[in-house]
């Protein structure tokens, strides 16, 4: 064999390896997108999958491009009812232009690699990805979304013909409120939705309603609109006040409320006060960010503090104390904040090695 000939055959071969058909039954961490190193994907296909048929398709939206987490959730449920599902890694919280580019790029991909059924296309997503996906599904004339922990973005529920949405939320997710209140105006507009809450916080759903999830969309189970109950009315109103009574506080008043709804969240109906704490820290890890790279320090501390005084054993708040103390130059506490974020787990080494090596060691 010539070397023009050895050459186009290694190249054909390499071609065929890259996109050779993953493994089935099983949770694959990352597939890279053909032609594009840039985008890849968590994907679980049916044991049963074979490209002679068509299938449907859920695509999975996490705010932080962690495509495994919601793929693992829905794998049995997948395997069950012969979903294929797939994470994106690139998708994530952030200017819409990342999301959008994610989407782009599984649009061109999946059609060509997998054999998917046009007529039941889904999506989910967890917190922005949710409002993502629903936005996604208007653009698209998706068949259906399961909107995991938010509702529809500032312009509303729309008027064109509706897709169904199993509308999901743990009880003690601050965004609880406003997915109860979408699930209830859809049913009340005739809409085909499903609402389900579970135990937990701002959190992918569980295996449990990931099943339910798969099998409303299916067509195997029918809607389920909540009541429109004046206790859950009494409940969103409360939590209200108390978010804007904590974004309206100084620094001291701030800490001195994150005290007490501790206390309250400790209580049996202390719900409302998990769910303003949760919201707390999200707030303060988001705003923080915003205000560190606005070059705003001193109020970039003063949020990170925040993040620490609800949760103590979060990883990333230690890390936004250290990176905004640093910004500050106190060299000392930044140290300290890095040290305590690195053994609570932050995973993002170079981070920690470029924060280390600013700090002189």
């Amino acid at each position: 064999m010539g070397l023009a000939s050895s050459t186009l055959a290694g190249l054909l071969l390499g071609a065929a390896l890259q996109v050779a058909e993953p493994p089935r039954g099983q949770v694959i961490d990352r597939v890279g997108v053909v032609g594009n190193d840039r985008h890849s994907y968590a994907l679980f296909l049916p044991s049963t999958y074979t490209p002679d048929r068509k299938w449907p398709l859920l695509v999975c939206l996490d705010p932080g491009g962690r495509g495994k987490v919601p793929v693992e959730r829905f794998a049995a449920a997948a395997e069950k009812h012969g979903f294929i599902v797939v994470g994106s890694n690139n998708s994530r919280n952030g200017p819409m232009s990342v999301s959008a580019e994610a989407i782009m790029v599984l649009n061109e991909e999946l059609p060509r690699r997998y054999s998917i059924d046009e007529k039941s296309r889904f999506a989910c997503g967890l917190s922005g990805g949710s409002r993502v996906a629903l936005s996604w599904a208007q653009a698209a004339n998706l068949n259906g979304v399961i909107a995991n922990a938010a509702a529809f973005g500032p312009s509303g529920i729309p008027k064109q013909k509706p897709f169904s949405i199993y509308a999901v939320a743990g009880v003690d997710d601050f965004n609880y409120h406003e997915v109860y209140a979408m699930a209830l105006e859809l049913g009340q507009r005739g809409w085909p939705v499903r609402f389900a809450e579970f135990e937990g916080g701002h959190e992918w759903l569980p295996a449990a309603q990931a099943e339910e999830a798969l099998q409303f969309l299916s067509g195997k189970l029918g809607p389920q609109v909540p009541p429109d109950s004046k206790e859950e009315r009494k409940m969103a109103d409360r939590f209200g006040r108390m978010t804007v009574e904590l974004a309206n506080a100084d620094e001291g008043t701030q800490k001195s409320l994150v005290n007490s709804w501790k206390k309250q969240a400790a209580k049996p109906d202390g719900r409302v006060a998990r769910q303003a704490l949760v919201w707390a820290f999200i707030r303060s890890v988001e705003e923080g960010r915003q205000l560190l790279a606005s070059r705003k320090f001193l109020e970039a501390a003063a949020m990170a503090d925040i993040a620490v005084l609800v949760r103590p054993e979060a990883a990333n708040a230690w890390m936004a104390v250290a990176e905004s103390q640093a910004a500050l130059g106190d060299k000392k506490k930044a140290r300290a904040a890095l040290d305590k974020a690195a053994e609570l787990g932050f995973r993002d080494q170079e981070r920690i090695a470029a924060l280390r090596e600013r700090l002189g060691r």
